[in-house]
């Protein structure tokens, strides 16, 4: 059985960040960096460059007037949101070519995207100052399972079943079966990809926040948001969810059931405007 080094290492070995979000990485990870350098950073490519001002002018900022440079979305909204918004699109792009057989890839970037939009209400909920970065988080807070369809078709499809079948969360069977699960990969990718530590550390705990110290806030609200998409996506509509947040979840956020239900309704309102967004995204990123 491969181990989680293993399978990280063979990932990114096929599947690497596009230039231009190495870039703007760059630019970000440079004391002395100004808001010119991440401007040229990111218009050095037009897909990416259309696509960034789209978002900024999208239902997703709910700008006050419309944006028309990348220099003035900087100025807008700063260093950190733009790189975050880059990094989105940039991840949407390196796997845009996966073909999945056990899992549907609409279904998974459709989840994704609906995490990370309500990851992001949970946390302006929260009166999180920075509060747009969760977006991102969310966004992620599942890469590890896209890895283990990928390089572990069979037991990822076995332990999606078997969680099915038993009712029992599907981290707990991948790591009966691997002895790791999707979040151990999830943190690992974050680490190989040298994205921010913290947002490794976040994904790693989604589902026992008190097992971070340093970032248990973010976990929570990853974790509350893994509970959130699994509600939203039943069959039935709203499935008991709040079974699927961990008791210090709540006393982390200091949320109340309502304000989550308000948190799951308008990312449901949101959801559609992105995915159409991120599509037009890959079309760009291609071209």
């Amino acid at each position: 059985m491969q181990t989680v080094e293993e399978i990280v290492t063979t990932c990114t070995n096929l599947y690497t960040l596009p230039k231009v979000y190495l870039e703007v990485k760059k630019v970000i990870d440079a004391p002395e960096a100004t808001m010119v350098d991440l401007s040229r950073a990111i218009s050095i490519d037009p897909g990416m460059t259309t696509m960034v001002l789209k978002l900024v002018n999208s239902a997703f900022y709910a700008m006050p007037r419309k944006v028309e440079t990348i220099s003035r979305a900087v100025g807008i909204l700063g260093m950190q949101p733009l790189h975050d918004l880059t990094l989105a699109v940039a991840v949407t792009k390196t796997f845009s070519g996966l073909n999945q057989q056990v899992m549907s890839m609409d279904v998974y970037w459709a989840n994704s995207f609906f995490s990370g939009l309500v990851a992001r209400e949970l946390a302006r909920k929260c009166f999180l100052v920075d509060s747009e970065r969760m977006f991102v988080e969310g966004l992620l807070r599942e890469i590890g399972h896209l890895i283990l369809y990928e390089q572990l078709p069979e037991q990822a499809e076995r332990a999606l079943r078997e969680s099915a079948e038993t009712d029992t969360p599907v981290h707990l069977i991948e790591q009966h079966l691997l002895g790791f699960d999707f979040t151990e990969i999830g943190q690992a990718l974050v680490d190989a990809w040298q994205l921010p530590k913290n947002l490794g550390i976040a994904i790693r705990f989604q589902h026992q926040p008190n097992g971070t110290p340093d970032h248990a806030f973010e976990a929570a609200l990853l974790n509350m948001a893994h509970a959130l998409t699994e509600g939203f996506q039943s069959p039935h509509g709203y499935m008991q969810w709040q079974a699927l947040v961990a008791p210090e979840s709540w006393t982390l956020t200091g949320l109340s059931e309502d304000a989550l239900k308000e948190c799951m309704l308008e990312a449901g309102k949101q959801l559609s405007t992105m995915l159409d967004l991120m599509e037009e995204a890959q079309v760009h990123m291609a071209s």
